[in-house]
């Protein structure tokens, strides 16, 4: 104890002196000095939401660094829109963000931040209108600069309600372009796409079986930066998967359809038919998929997209006590996939039952996967369709 008390007035010393060196009052005062944007300008998102990522400024002080704890003012000086608070304080990196939601009126938004002493920074946004579409309506359109811009696409909305499982027919025509339509839940959740009707016909035409719900219609070009007329229909169909062609499902979707010769083939070790539908999973969701028959005995092969099966099932029951066939999958990577709904034996047809579950987890209540972001034009692919086929040989 007497070592340690020895050593206090010591100490004591050096910090009366390091109290004299931190209080020179001629050290020159800390002030901001400039500030720059960081990031979310030229945003764009449909009226009435939040922009996407909130706009960030930094502020940097005489002395070069990070300043500290000042004050930003944030206003709407063009448009509208309505932010989370009138003022946000910079942080110990000397930045300050603020979050955008868009008004009812479409167009464009300027939002100014301001510091004293400092020159103001102004960032820029797009409000997108969304009509409503109802069903078996048509409507004309025309994509144009002033439109909202996605990755390089001027992109139209249309909100599109149902009120009860239906088979959709939506389609987008055009002289003057190539379109291209993309399916969202009204939440922000992808759903699916297409290019062209057919290798002729560069009309798109995306045929889906969706639960009830909000949606929303994005028609758009293949090409981008490319403006011109068109028209928007969303026309009610039978719940069937006639052919080969491909129809999208949501899940909580049930379809009664029956395989026939006229479907699609697998030639592998025999001849084998099967229905096609095309879904979009989220990673970390599960998809569970009943297929029932009386008929034939049951088959399911699901692909991603670059054609390899990730899951198939014959029979739902250990030791083949049934002839139903059931998927549980946990998705890994989010994308679009299809999923063949035949049967395990060969030259077999006939009635069937399909359920797409609407739970997303492995167990438990059905868990909602809004509102997420809504990113468009991110999932433009390769002209052309993915490939419809399976094989009994890879289960």
């Amino acid at each position: 104890m007497r070592v340690f008390s020895r050593l206090g007035p010591v100490a004591l010393g050096l910090l009366v002196v390091l109290s004299v060196a931190c209080s020179d009052s001629g050290a020159p005062a800390n002030s901001a000095n400039t500030m720059i944007r960081v990031s979310g300008d030229s945003q764009a998102n449909l009226t009435g939401f939040a922009l996407n990522q909130p706009l960030k400024v930094r502020v940097t002080g005489t002395n070069g660094l990070p300043y500290f704890g000042g004050t930003i003012t944030w206003s709407v000086i063009g448009g509208s829109a309505t932010l989370a608070s009138p003022t946000s304080l910079t942080d110990s990196t000397g930045d300050a963000t603020m979050t955008v939601t868009l008004g009812a009126t479409p167009g464009p938004v300027s939002v100014q931040a301001t510091l004293s002493s400092v020159t103001p920074v102004t960032f820029g946004a797009t409000a997108c209108d969304h009509p409503l579409l109802a069903l078996n309506d048509t409507l004309a359109g025309a994509l144009q600069t002033t439109d909202c811009k996605f990755a390089g696409f001027y992109t139209d909305f249309y909100d599109l309600t149902v009120a009860a499982p239906q088979a959709v027919e939506l389609t987008v025509r055009s002289a003057l372009f190539d379109t291209w339509l993309e399916l969202y839940l009204r939440a922000g959740s992808f759903l699916g796409y297409d290019d062209d009707i057919d290798s002729s016909n560069t009309n798109s035409q995306l045929t889906a079986i969706v639960a009830p719900g909000d949606y929303l219609l994005a028609p758009s070009s293949y090409d981008p930066l490319t403006t011109g007329a068109y028209t928007m229909a969303a026309l009610t169909k039978p719940a069937a998967l006639a052919g080969c062609s491909v129809v999208w499902v949501t899940r909580g979707v049930n379809v009664s359809d029956s395989v026939t010769t006229s479907d699609c083939v697998d030639s592998t070790n025999g001849r084998y038919y099967a229905d096609v539908v095309a879904v979009y999973l989220i990673a970390g969701t599960t998809l569970k998929v009943n297929h029932r028959s009386t008929a034939f005995d049951a088959a399911l092969f699901l692909r991603n997209s670059s054609g390899i099966t990730v899951a198939s099932n014959n029979d739902s029951a250990n030791a083949g006590t049934t002839t139903n066939a059931f998927i549980s999958f946990p998705v890994v990577t989010t994308g679009s996939y299809l999923l063949f709904v035949g049967t395990n034996d060969t030259v077999a047809t006939g009635g069937y039952d399909l359920s797409i579950g609407s739970t997303t987890t492995l167990a438990g209540s059905p868990r909602d996967q809004g509102p997420q972001v809504l990113q468009m034009g991110g999932l433009r692919w390769p002209k052309g369709r993915a490939a419809r086929t399976w094989s009994h040989a890879s289960r």
